[in-house]
Parts: C-alpha cells; sequence; structure tokens
C-alpha cells in the first residue's frame, strides 16, 4: 500500500492534544477561569486554568429559574456569553475542538492504543448525548437548581474528585457516597475506551453535541474524492471514532481530527468552505509523507 498523505501539520495531532491539556491545566494561567475552554476540563481541578461551558451552561439555567421569577427578561439572564463562544468555535472548526483540543478527547485516543475490542456503538447510541445535553444541562439543573451532569461527569470525577482529596487531605472527611458514584462512572467509562472508539464522545458528551450541530456548515470542511478512492477502507480502520469518512465526513459523529486526510490515495482532504473543490481546480500531486 502507499503511504500515508497530507499536509504535515496533522501529523502533529497528539502534541498538539498534550499542549491543549497543558495549557488547560498549568496552573500559571489561573486569572483566566472566567474564559470557557472549548473542550471538556473540569474547572474543579486543582491546576485549571479555564472555565468548562458545560458547567457554566448548568449554573445558567440554575439562575436563570430565579431571575425569571423575579421579572427579569429573557435576555438578561441567558449565558450570550458562552453560547457566543461556542458558536463562534462551532460556527469556524465545527468540531475539531473534540479531535484537536479536548483533554477528555485526548485520553480516550491514548486509551485506545490499548483496544481489545472492536465493538462499533450502534448508531442510534449518538442520539444520546443530544438527551443529555437538553436534559442534565438545561432542563434538570433549571427545575432542581443542582448541576447534574457536574455530579457524574467522568471528567470531573478524574479531574477534581481525584486530585482535590489528594492535594488538600482536609476535603477526604467530606467524601460521601455519590463521589463513589462518580468514580465508578469514570471506571466503566476508562473500561469502554479500551472496547470501542471514544464512547464518550458519541453516547454521552454534551460539548460534542452542541459542537456537531456546526459540522456540516462550518468555515473548516472535510472533503470526500470519490475519484481518488479505492475502498481500501484505509480511513474506516484509522478513525478514532469508528465512522466510515467515506461516507460521515463532516456528519454528527466527525470529530475532525483529520485522521483520514492522512489517506494513502489523497481521497479525504480539508479546506476552507469557500475554496473551490479539488475537482473544481487543476488536479496536483498530493504531498508523500515518509
Amino acid at each position: 500500500m502507499k503511504q500515508p498523505v497530507g499536509p504535515r501539520w496533522i501529523y502533529y495531532r497528539s502534541y498538539i492534544q498534550l499542549f491543549s491539556t497543558l495549557l488547560a491545566n498549568s496552573y500559571f494561567l489561573r486569572g483566566l477561569k472566567g474564559f470557557c475552554y472549548p473542550g471538556l476540563n473540569c474547572w474543579s481541578c486543582p491546576a485549571a486554568n479555564f472555565a468548562c461551558p458545560i458547567g457554566a451552561l448548568q449554573y445558567s439555567s440554575i439562575t436563570a429559574r430565579g431571575g425569571l421569577a423575579a421579572g427579569k427578561p429573557l435576555g438578561s439572564v441567558l449565558p450570550l456569553y458562552v453560547l457566543g463562544t461556542l458558536v463562534m468555535c462551532g460556527a469556524l472548526l465545527g468540531r475539531m475542538m473534540c479531535g484537536w483540543l479536548c483533554p477528555f478527547g485526548w485520553l480516550q485516543d491514548l486509551m485506545g492504543r490499548l483496544r481489545r475490542g472492536k465493538y462499533k456503538l450502534p448508531k442510534w447510541t449518538g442520539y444520546i448525548r443530544y438527551v443529555i445535553l437538553v436534559g442534565a444541562v438545561f432542563v434538570i439543573p433549571y427545575y432542581t437548581g443542582v448541576p447534574w451532569f457536574t455530579k457524574l461527569c467522568p471528567q470531573g470525577a478524574l479531574q477534581g474528585g481525584i486530585f482535590q482529596p489528594l492535594l488538600y487531605p482536609e476535603l477526604r472527611a467530606g467524601i460521601q457516597s455519590m463521589w463513589y458514584v462518580k468514580q465508578s462512572i469514570l471506571v466503566v467509562t476508562l473500561v469502554a475506551m479500551i472496547f470501542t472508539r471514544r464512547p464518550f464522545c458519541i453516547v454521552i458528551c454534551p460539548l460534542g453535541a452542541i459542537f456537531s450541530l456546526f459540522n456540516p456548515w462550518s468555515a473548516w470542511q472535510i472533503k470526500y474524492d470519490a475519484e481518488a478512492c479505492t475502498d481500501c477502507e484505509w480511513c474506516v480502520v484509522n478513525c478514532p471514532v469508528g465512522i466510515d469518512p467515506r461516507r460521515e465526513v463532516d456528519g454528527a459523529n466527525c470529530i475532525s481530527c483529520l485522521e483520514c486526510q492522512k489517506c494513502p490515495y489523497g481521497a479525504i482532504y480539508s479546506q476552507p468552505r469557500w475554496w473551490p473543490r479539488r475537482s473544481e481546480t487543476v488536479p496536483t500531486s498530493p504531498e508523500v509523507i515518509s
């Protein structure tokens, strides 16, 4: 088989994921906690620098009920800054944040290297994350005043639930049954990562659900060149989420990681939306990466 091709920068994704995780948890930028990070990174982690957008949306849902009850207009209780940040990121890059910047996404990629099974989740499970987004992030916090997704989030169990008691012994006496429930969810999620590809991204993540809405319309688009494809299924075998990129590029489950762009025959490529498709330009030979 031919060697993988594509621009050199897509081969540095794992390094960018590492840098992104360190940037979000370097401790030295803690003054930026008011800014949302476009990835799932728990803000209760002692080293976290930025706010978690899902946590911010939940607390906005909680405070919105009291504000509306007090007679405030709807526009004054909407989390416009958080929503604006997510809309801007999604409109520009779709789910590329999931594939390149999300710390929990990087963990799933690392755990995937231990994969002992090839179990593929049913396609309908991808709709569960939208139910979680509406229910656990907006509706339930609004009516109960409790941020339930945060209470059960496995990323929170890892970053906050483990490191907080480790670094602050005085907190250990306050550990209750919910802590063990949360850690159990983390363990189940970690095990699932070994047997299937990015299960949290596909089934649970409400942040991914938001970004997936922008995938078909984002400024950066992934294209499939059917004429160059030989149906070798290299892209299917190497896709981190187990989709068929030939049919699902820019679909709801695509995390825009661009691994499929390493196709040995150059059948998949990405570019700004306003650029003409490859078929509309003079063909050029793709760069070969040895």
